[in-house]
């Protein structure tokens, strides 16, 4: 899949349900948390499951409905079908694979429900934008730039309405200059970072994952979570190339409402729930060979970070707890890569039936 973020016509919305009940001034809104993406032949869309927080609709191409090996249906955009969301179409269980090039616009479910809702309550609706517009500590000049961008994020897809309305509540402003490093390689990581204002230069550590490499980051882009995930020192210097702004977030407030959002244990009825699971254990191949899970395969996580993209999208990943921070950490990252990933905590595994609770030597 290769993600566009550019801004999507609000005409789209006229080829989908329930989209084109959405009145124009709406769509707006609607749009910025929202994605067009396009996959590769033989790609997989979507599969079933139930715990799909985000809706695909087939702009372009043609695409493979796979129920099982013999059940399978092909469709096109221009199929009556697709004016519903693809979900609609494996509700019972299924595979949407592309069989050819398909351009397919995501939405953030929970946002096009709150918008539903809001179309029905006139009311509701201006109390939410009353609430919006006086978020404590942003600034209306620059909200709407870089609060679209964030929205279309990886991250961002992730977490509920709720969820991102506490990101913002719980930013502190900070305003930074040209030439000033904001985030200093080798120390430890204290705050959670989105750009409002201005641009900035990642510059990666020579030795670490990125090998020495540059990244511009624009309004939108935010930084420095994977340290609070991990509890690891920085491996990069962030410095301004502009004036800007910052939103700063404390590692105690990161936590609880993007780490907590994003690194879940299912519960026992979950868990029982997935077919064939495939159980990773991220520790380096060493600790992996002293004492393990049953069943369990041997991904450290520095090789999870550079291969996300090689994850099949159908399967259910249980990332086991012995890498600790670091299980956590590779749990995170793949799921901002779309990729089904759960931690699977101590408690949980203590329940699991044997042999699975077992420990091999």
């Amino acid at each position: 899949m290769t993600d566009n973020t550019s801004t999507t016509s609000k005409e789209i919305c006229d080829r989908f349900l329930p989209l084109s009940t959405i009145p124009n001034h709406m769509r707006d809104e609607l749009l910025q948390h929202a994605m067009s993406a396009s996959f590769d032949v033989y790609s997989n869309i979507i599969k079933h499951s139930e715990k799909k927080v985000l809706y695909h609709y087939l702009i372009d191409g043609y695409a493979d409905i796979r129920h099982s090996f013999d059940k399978r249906t092909n469709i096109s955009s221009s199929d009556p079908k697709c004016v519903y969301p693809l979900e609609e179409l494996i509700k019972d269980g299924g595979v949407v694979r592309a069989i050819t090039p398909c351009k397919v616009l995501i939405i953030n479910r929970s946002y096009l429900n709150e918008i539903l809702i809001r179309m029905e309550s006139p009311t509701k609706t201006i109390q939410i934008n009353d609430r919006n517009t006086h978020d404590e500590g942003i600034d209306d000049n620059y909200k709407a730039d870089w609060m679209s961008l964030f929205y279309r994020s990886p991250l961002a897809m992730n977490l509920s309405p709720a969820q991102t309305q506490q990101v913002f509540a719980k930013l502190e402003n900070v305003e930074v200059f040209s030439g000033e490093t904001v985030v200093k390689c080798h120390t430890k990581g204290n705050f959670f970072y989105i750009l409002k204002e201005g641009y900035a230069e990642v510059v990666s550590e020579k030795f670490g994952p990125f090998k020495g490499r540059s990244f511009e980051l624009e309004p939108g882009d935010y930084f420095g979570d994977e340290a609070l995930v991990a509890n690891t020192i920085r491996n990069a210097n962030v410095v301004m190339t502009s004036d800007g702004v910052l939103g700063r977030m404390s590692q105690t407030n990161f936590q609880s409402t993007i780490k907590d959002a994003l690194v879940t244990t299912p519960t026992i009825d979950e868990f029982e729930a997935f077919h064939k699971p495939i159980y990773c254990d991220v520790r380096l191949p060493l600790e992996y060979r002293m004492k393990h899970l049953p069943h369990s395969i041997n991904i450290p996580v520095g090789k999870i970070r550079k291969n996300l993209d090689s994850f099949d999208k159908n399967l259910v990943y249980v990332i086991t707890p012995e890498g600790g921070l670091r299980s956590e950490l590779a749990v995170y990252l793949m799921r901002q890569s779309g990729i089904e990933a759960y931690y699977m905590d101590e408690e949980l595994q203590s329940s699991l039936p044997l042999p699975d609770s077992k420990i091999a030597s």
